[in-house]
């Protein structure tokens, strides 16, 4: 296998299918009403996903971490992508960017009672460009083809915001799961707009109510100092509890 393929075919495996599995794990979680699971179960999908583009474009994920805000900046400027969200989409990435690490509830989270759909909304719209844009193809007449520009129309075609379980990824793992029928198809599918079989037009059975709760440290932030030399907080919670005690 040369570079090109490998590197390919590790954005594959190992970024996206990982991540359509996160994005799975995530509605499971909510539906369970599990609240941290799905946040952080979100952001990993997210996370993984824009490792997977910046690969599959030859773009560096290193650095990146769990930092949504600075992935989404890099895929940002490879111009030739066009790569842009709906505002709301972004907003749903930043939500994520600020609660979704919180998985030890160092500090206090909520729930929006949208959650759900937005996450819907925010993969289908990042996924789309989750995959190598850049191939050629040969035509039954022997004409080399080049697939860039057909991929990038195939993007921004607005037919798909009406259907939008139309639009596939060639050899997706989410595809796999509703094509084959497999144990998390059910998962995935229950009341999602964007991925399923058919066009779905409206939901049942789902939870609107807003989901809060206060961490323990808001509620006790003298614990903080006790609880540092045994707890390997993060670096943004260390700096705010040590600014709030001092």
């Amino acid at each position: 296998m040369d570079e090109l393929v490998l590197k390919n075919e590790f954005a594959r495996r190992s970024f996206r299918d990982v991540a359509d599995q996160d994005y799975v794990a995530a509605r499971l979680s909510h539906r369970a009403q599990l609240r941290e699971p799905f946040l952080w179960s979100a952001l990993q999908a997210v996370e993984k996903y824009f490792k997977a583009i910046l690969l599959f474009n030859d773009k560096s994920s290193k650095g990146v971490g769990h930092d949504l805000h600075e992935a989404m900046r890099r895929i940002e400027v490879i111009s030739d992508i066009g790569f842009k969200l709906p505002q709301d989409v972004r907003e749903f990435v930043l939500y994520l960017d600020k609660f979704g690490e919180n998985r030890y509830l160092e500090y206090s989270a909520h729930l929006k009672p949208h959650a759900l759909m937005e996450l819907d909304r925010c993969i289908w719209h990042i996924r789309k460009y989750c995959f190598y844009m850049r191939g050629t193809a040969k035509s039954s007449s022997g004409k080399i083809i080049d697939l860039f520009p057909l991929n990038v129309a195939k993007i921004n075609e607005g037919s798909y915001e009406e259907t939008p379980h139309k639009y596939q990824i060639l050899g997706g793992y989410l595809e796999g799961l509703i094509k084959e029928n497999k144990p998390a198809s059910e998962s995935l599918i229950w009341n999602n707009f964007y991925f399923g079989r058919r066009r779905r037009k409206q939901i049942k059975n789902y939870n609107w109510n807003w989901n809060y709760t206060n961490s323990f440290l808001s509620m006790h932030p003298d614990a903080f100092k006790q609880l540092d030399g045994l707890v390997q907080f993060s670096k943004s919670t260390k700096e705010f509890f040590k600014k709030r005690t001092n």
